[in-house]
């Protein structure tokens, strides 16, 4: 059934899939996590402009963070701190910055709140949360990854 006019067109999303972050290019694996209100990226480094030692009192500020996908490919992404969080794990509590970045997928691009994380030891460095999946995808784990 075709969407009427003014309605959102609602895309079917795989469990796995490949974001492509703006402003640098790359294409990341990514893992749909409907369970995740934001999205998350692993990071290699992180530089803040004028840094604190507080890292509350960083929220504000202009910040560099380097990212890499699996090919190996890495790009300096300027943006901004927005939050910090203290995000509860399996294992412990950890405590991380937000910033926006945007990000594609296909036809679709959003720029979203997205935590910064050492995802190192995951499968897929970028988790695609609630935040960049509301109101445009439907989620559907039939699909294979694209």
């Amino acid at each position: 059934m075709a969407a009427k006019v003014g309605e959102p067109t609602i895309r079917h999303i795989g469990p796995v899939t490949t974001i492509t972050e703006v402003s640098s290019g790359l294409p990341f694996p990514a893992r749909v996590d409907t369970g995740a209100t934001t999205c998350s990226i692993h990071y290699e480094a992180i530089e803040i402009e004028d840094a604190a030692e507080d890292p509350n009192d960083n929220v504000g500020k202009s910040v560099r963070i380097l990212i890499r996908n699996p090919d190996g490919k890495k790009e300096w992404v300027n943006t901004k701190i927005v939050d910090h969080v203290t995000v509860r794990t399996s294992t412990d509590d950890d405590e991380r910055y937000k910033v926006r970045l945007n990000l594609r997928w296909q036809d679709v691009e959003k720029k979203v709140l997205v935590t910064l994380n050492d995802r190192e030891r995951m499968k897929y460095p970028l988790l695609l949360g609630r935040n960049f999946l509301r109101g445009d995808f439907l989620v559907d784990v039939n699909l294979d990854a694209d």
